[in-house]
């Protein structure tokens, strides 16, 4: 006798946590990187919007606001640029490697950032432009899959509420 499936386990209601919410709107997801992973760590997997969000957008704000603070404690301004310039350039290379991830290159890739010239703008195209690969990766789930499951769990999880 074959027994019926099992409907789907209900949705628990409940308001999302801030954690959630936040993570959302920054484009990661909430089950899988912290910050910390996403600009110190080399492995995963992270899409376009938090590349831009995250690997430019954040890191350009915070570069110039602590450029700011630099000048007003009255450092040379070369000397401020290279402060932050070093400051930066792991979160920078982590950030990349993860994309390079997301479309199955080996993060070695990244390196090309250090390319006189060009490197960095080749580096900050084909991150935000290339398109990952669907589905898992040598380097871990889709992150766009993810990011629609967290997604649908909390509309699903606010809906509720009402």
């Amino acid at each position: 006798m074959d027994q019926p499936a099992s409907p789907a386990a209900p949705v628990q209601p409940g308001r999302p946590t801030p954690e959630e919410l936040t993570a959302l709107a920054l484009g990661t997801d909430p089950q899988r990187l912290s910050l910390v992973q996403l600009y110190l760590g080399l492995r995963g997997r992270i899409p376009r919007r938090t590349y831009w969000l995250h690997g430019v957008l954040s890191l350009l704000l915070l570069g110039i606001v602590i450029n700011g603070l630099l000048a007003i404690a009255n450092i040379d301004g070369a000397t401020a640029a290279k402060l932050v310039n070093l400051a930066f350039l792991w979160p920078l290379i982590a950030v990349s490697a993860k994309r390079q991830h997301d479309f199955n290159f080996s993060a070695w890739w990244a390196l090309i950032h250090f390319v006189p010239g060009i490197g960095s703008l080749v580096v900050l195209l084909v991150d935000g432009s290339v398109p990952g690969t669907t589905g898992p990766n040598r380097f871990g789930p889709d992150p766009r899959e993810a990011l629609a499951r967290a997604r649908i769990r909390t509309v699903a999880n606010t809906s509720s509420v009402r």
